[in-house]
């Protein structure tokens, strides 16, 4: 199924990667939503060695990875959306009292980050 015949969910990406902000004098960024997307299927690297392509007109982008490790609630709303899922794996760094998460997108959730970023996104196991 298409993103575009999904879009029941509400979620959008917003419109830039960072939100640069300036707090009591001190310049602050902050990553959003977008930025996190894109790092979790490779797509912040500086150069994609052919992984980013155009052909017709389309962008395509085969992705070298999918998986976000850590603790997230951006990435849980995607869970919940359907887009992602996850697993539990053994605490962060062996320390015990640090929650982490793997986040994963599946084929529907790399429809929906492919049509709210104007390209098709390949499965990695594809």
């Amino acid at each position: 199924m298409r993103m575009e015949e999904n879009c029941g969910a509400g979620i959008h990406l917003p419109p830039t990667d960072y939100i640069h902000t300036d707090i009591e004098g001190k310049h602050v960024i902050y990553t959003t939503l977008r930025q996190t997307a894109k790092h979790t299927v490779g797509l912040d690297r500086c150069c994609h060695n052919g992984r980013l392509y155009t052909r017709h007109g389309k962008k395509y982008f085969r992705p070298y990875r999918n998986f976000f490790a850590g603790k997230n609630r951006e990435l849980d709303m995607l869970v919940e959306a359907g887009f992602m899922e996850y697993s539990d794996d053994v605490p962060f760094q062996g320390c015990p009292t640090r929650e982490m998460r793997t986040y994963r997108f599946n084929r529907l959730g790399l429809d929906w980050l492919g049509a709210e970023l104007g390209m098709y996104i390949y499965d990695v196991e594809s």
